[in-house]
């Protein structure tokens, strides 16, 4: 992330395609995310490709895509000895490719990479109109989410079933409560944008959105997206109010569950608190403890090199998919090396947010309440390969240098 200061009425180079591509990106996302959260992926790469001839005059940060790019090499070194490894020679259909995360690594972290790049080279002009689409299209996610999870997914049911087969109402709640994920991401720069433009009402739409979105997941029963706003909440007060301090505490904050997380969880185990923890606990995080002892079990097996990519997967029923948190998903397949570079990027992007917060602390601000916000997330809920919701952290790094470029603009 990077931030120019030009005086409102210095000359601005034009960039109408980056602009088109962002405002394109924006509309079409209260609709990927309210009917289909996974054509993310699609949309990502559609605008990563698009955008390439953009990236000439983009100045990437070197240090965080030097840790992806090593991550990713190290995920397709781990095919060597993963349990998951697919049969290249097997490799003939579409849905054959799509089991190859690692292959899939690789073109994601071109395009996705390509669109953040790309599109932070906008111009104030073009970030202005697309951030005003982006809050418009925000808004309106958040009232229907908010209103078909009141009425028990309906409104998607009856959506659904005009395409395709019928949808059982618990299927059909759950995908509604898919659409609270990207709420609670956009929700941190649309605040920003709002908190820049100065007229009557503001303060209410950010309260609308936030409470729009917080009822949306309770009524269909997500509980991340509900702690991850609280959270990013509070990180969002403390860098407002206090400024870099907290800006830096987050570093080791954020940097030490990717280092420390197996051991936490196995003193856990023999300490006796997960046997308390089992007892208060709701069904679904009572699942999600067993899965974590048992995951920190196997890591210790090959705490180095990890099991290899994918090998979540190899598990059985004691790991259904994935981990249900990345620091042990990354721990577990890629190993320590794995976790370090996670942390070595995150660790960068926090740096970066400290430089925001010391030039407009409500910048700051923003980036860490997104940042905390994808982490609770992505640490309780989804798998660490997921494109969809890769796609979904490349938006919201978009999403914020757009309501960075917006703001400035109307200082």
């Amino acid at each position: 992330m990077t931030r120019t200061d030009v005086l409102p009425d210095a000359p601005e180079r034009r960039t109408r395609w980056l602009g088109a591509l962002a405002v394109f990106m924006m509309v079409m996302t209260p609709l990927i995310g309210y009917l289909i959260p996974l054509w993310f992926a699609g949309l990502l790469s559609l605008v990563g490709l698009l955008a390439t001839p953009g990236l000439a005059r983009s100045r990437p940060p070197v240090l965080p895509v030097l840790a992806l790019v090593l991550l990713v090499a190290w995920a397709l070194i781990s095919l060597n000895w993963s349990p998951a490894a697919p049969d290249l020679s097997a490799l003939r259909r579409d849905k054959d490719v799509e089991k190859f995360t690692a292959l899939k690594l690789v073109f994601q972290l071109g395009l996705y990479g390509v669109a953040v790049a790309a599109l932070g080279g906008m111009s104030r002009r073009s970030a202005r109109f697309a951030g005003k689409v982006m809050l418009v299209g925000v808004t309106v996610l958040a009232l229907v989410a908010c209103v078909d999870g009141l009425l028990h997914a309906k409104i998607y049911m009856v959506l659904h079933n005009l395409t395709e087969e019928p949808i059982r109402p618990d299927q059909a709640v759950v995908k509604v409560s898919e659409a609270t994920y990207p709420l609670v991401l956009l929700f941190w720069p649309c605040a920003r944008m709002l908190d820049a433009w100065k007229f009557q009402g503001r303060n209410l739409l950010i309260a609308l959105i936030a409470l729009c979105t917080v009822l949306g997941a309770h009524f269909t029963g997500a509980d991340a997206p509900i702690a991850a706003i609280a959270l990013g909440g509070l990180t969002w007060l403390g860098v407002r109010v206090i400024g870099k301090p907290i800006a830096r505490a987050l570093i080791p904050i954020v940097v030490t569950p990717f280092i420390f997380a197996p051991m936490v969880v196995l003193w856990g185990v023999r300490s006796g608190l997960f046997a308390w923890l089992h007892v208060i606990a709701p069904p679904s995080w009572d699942h999600r403890l067993n899965i974590w002892a048992f995951t920190a079990n196997q890591i210790v097996q090959h705490a180095l090199r990890g099991w290899g990519i994918d090998a979540s997967r190899t598990f059985g029923p004691a790991i259904p998919l994935h981990t249900h948190n990345a620091a042990l998903q990354l721990w577990l397949e890629l190993g320590s090396l794995g976790a370090a570079l996670a942390a070595a990027f995150f660790a960068w992007i926090l740096y970066r947010v400290v430089a925001w917060t010391g030039e407009d602390r409500r910048d700051g601000a923003m980036a860490a309440g997104a940042l905390v916000s994808y982490l609770v997330i992505g640490g309780l809920s989804f798998g660490v390969w997921q494109e969809w919701w890769l796609a979904l952290g490349a938006l919201t790094a978009i999403a914020c240098g757009v309501a960075q470029k917006s703001s400035a603009a109307t200082r």
